[in-house]
């Protein structure tokens, strides 16, 4: 009877156990249909995300052209090699899916994607993996380099779709247009020059496809999918012509013989202020981005500009009255201040005009028109030029260079070039005031950037006059003088060498 009693005790014991978690199950079960998120997660997201898939649309980038629509820069199909490794692909031993053979393998794809055989094989030989990509050099293969794989019929080897920028000329106004490219995981972005300046309007917006998906990650037939297209980015055409642009490159090319720490030629269209073509040195490959400085000397290098200041500082006192071109001084050295400051060739000419001083860059005649000037004249028609301030063409980084000068020496200094700093283009901008009767022109680099989709142009490069810094009859002056500096009858003149 004892042993009787102790059972049914037992017994109640597990039936008020079991109505506990009964209860306590319902109470869950009541809890997760009442409440939007359980543990923190959301729970309709959740049962979303293990039957939905998502799938990117990428956008294609917009193209880079000069102005006779020559490509520059452009999307292109690129390939990442991949290699399974997994046995259980295979299912037929005489069509095998999977890389059976890794020392045959490594050795044929080694010349091919610019990796030894060893460090392929490292890769071929991880245990415990489904499939690996074959980096550095399996990432961003051409599709001719794709074929020449295929060719070799690998057991294993597949390839990724992708894309990467590619620069059909290599080196090749490398400053100005920049590059882009694809980190691991991201989307190509640009990261110097044209490229990264106008990333956003080159990269477009991706699209996506999302469906339902079985277990397998398949497509459901008869379900609905929703596609957003991908918008293609915006087409750039530069003031660049390719023709032009070979020229310079090659007479840069010419000029690193000779060994020089930087150098850049620009040509502008005189009329309108668009750049035509722009080399430099140091320059680089896109392709490889073998880069050594990242500063494009057009617009991000700032030097003393030498004696082709007194073109404005002689201009600027034509325009204010105070030159006699016939009148004469004596050349050779001048004191100012405690400073004693003499011509390039330390003696000078005797006693010359100021014509005459201009064609021979006399910095004594330039000094001498600074003190009639004054401080502040000159810098007023220096900033009418350009100076002391961005142009703002349309690249990155542009430098202000420095325009500043208060003592009696600093002045007679900045007058032919000394103890200031401009930048290239600055000196391109303040040179258009000489074509176009004294307004200076601002330089721009961009023709036209077009929507591809719709043909709409959304931005036109087009001359736009920032001022004008002298008079008709200065610039003819200055012309004159030259032309003489130049093509003059005197054998002292300084430009004939040149």
């Amino acid at each position: 009877m004892k042993k009787s009693n102790e059972r049914i005790k037992v017994n109640g014991f597990t039936l008020i156990l079991v109505a506990f978690l009964f209860a306590a199950i319902i109470a869950k079960l009541i809890y997760v249909a009442a409440s939007p998120t359980v543990d923190g997660i959301d729970l309709h997201t959740f049962a979303l995300s293990r039957t939905t898939a998502n799938k990117t649309i990428e956008a294609k980038r917009g193209t880079i052209y000069d102005i006779n629509a020559e490509v520059l820069a452009q999307d292109v199909r690129a390939y990442t090699v991949i290699a399974y490794l997994a046995e259980s692909r295979t299912t037929d031993p005489d069509n095998p899916q999977h890389v059976v053979d890794k020392e045959m393998t490594a050795e044929k794809l080694a010349p091919l994607i610019n990796m030894s055989k060893g460090a392929i094989l490292k890769r071929l030989k991880q245990e415990g993996l489904y499939q690996v990509e074959l980096r550095p050099g399996g990432v961003n293969i051409t599709e001719l380099v794709k074929q020449q794989i295929e060719a070799l019929e690998l057991p294993g080897i597949d390839f990724i779709k992708g894309s990467k920028r590619d620069y059909p000329n290599g080196d090749f106004a490398s400053h100005i247009i920049g590059y882009a490219r694809k980190l691991d995981g991201e989307e190509i972005n640009g990261e110097l020059g044209i490229e990264a300046k106008y990333n956003d309007e080159l990269k477009g917006k991706d699209g996506s496809l999302t469906y339902q998906k079985d277990a397998y990650g398949y497509k459901i037939a008869n379900t609905p999918e929703i596609e957003k297209s991908a918008e293609d980015g915006y087409d750039i055409y530069l003031t660049i012509d390719s023709n032009i642009q070979l020229y310079l490159e090659n007479a840069i090319d010419e000029l690193e013989n000779i060994g020089m720490e930087w150098a850049t030629i620009t040509i502008a269209d005189a009329n309108t202020g668009a750049i035509v073509g722009s080399a430099s040195s140091p320059s680089f490959n896109p392709n490889i981005v073998n880069i050594t400085n990242y500063n494009n000397p057009l617009t991000s290098y700032a030097y003393e500009p030498g004696s082709t200041m007194k073109i404005y500082s002689f201009m600027a006192a034509i325009e204010e009255g105070v030159y006699d071109g016939e009148a004469r001084y004596n050349s050779g050295s001048i004191k100012v201040d405690n400073f004693t400051i003499s011509d390039w060739n330390k003696v000078g000419w005797g006693n010359i005009t100021y014509d005459t001083g201009f064609t021979y860059s006399s910095n004594v005649a330039a000094v001498n028109l600074s003190k009639k000037l004054g401080k502040d004249k000159l810098l007023e028609y220096y900033r009418k030029f350009g100076f002391g301030e961005k142009t703002g063409i349309e690249l990155s980084n542009e430098y202000t260079g420095k325009l500043s000068f208060t003592y009696n020496s600093e002045i007679a200094s900045a007058s032919f070039g000394q103890g200031i700093t401009t930048t290239p283009i600055q000196n391109i901008e303040a040179l258009t005031s000489i074509t176009n009767k004294g307004i200076v022109l601002k330089p721009y680099i961009i023709s036209k950037i077009v929507n591809p989709l719709t043909g709409e142009i959304v931005y036109q490069g087009e001359r736009t006059e920032v001022g004008r810094a002298v008079s008709e009859e200065t610039v003819n002056k200055i012309i004159y003088l030259m032309d003489q500096t130049v093509n003059g009858e005197d054998a002292a003149v300084t430009g004939k060498k040149y």
